[in-house]
């Protein structure tokens, strides 16, 4: 059923026309929508494409170094960074993304995998104030 309803929203698109989706489901949301409005309270509190909203927050980096890695905890916008021998893991604001890569690169990258918030990582940045003050 599920395969039937993304095809025939897909259909539509195709057409021109213009759905609106509410949905709990972002998984779903991410897969069919080029535009998403997160709505908090009755209020639209972000709008746009999926890569607009990605840019408001950080991207998981993975990285396995030929050599240890330098200076990556002095870079700005680098949170939650662990470093297990050559074994980086770390999240980086878009911003600082570019800084990050090339200080990975003059360690010698084995291995790399960034990835992108998710619509529900973005979704959750919203509420997080909410749930903290409870």
């Amino acid at each position: 059923m599920e395969e039937v309803f993304q095809r025939c929203v897909a259909q539509e698109r195709d057409r021109g026309r213009t759905i609106l989706l509410s949905s709990h489901i972002l998984s779903e949301v991410e897969e069919l929508c080029d535009r998403v409005s997160i709505i908090r309270k009755g209020r639209t509190v972000e709008s746009g494409s999926l890569a607009d909203l990605r840019h408001l927050t950080r991207t998981s980096v993975v990285a396995e170094l030929a050599g240890p890695p330098d200076g990556l905890a002095d870079l700005p916008g680098v949170h939650d960074l662990d470093v297990q021998g050559r074994r980086v893991r770390l999240q980086v604001d878009t911003d600082g993304l570019d800084a990050v890569l090339r200080s990975l690169s003059e360690s010698g990258v084995r291995s790399l995998t960034s990835t992108p918030p998710t619509l529900e990582e973005l979704f959750l940045r919203h509420y997080q104030d909410e749930a903290a003050a409870r």
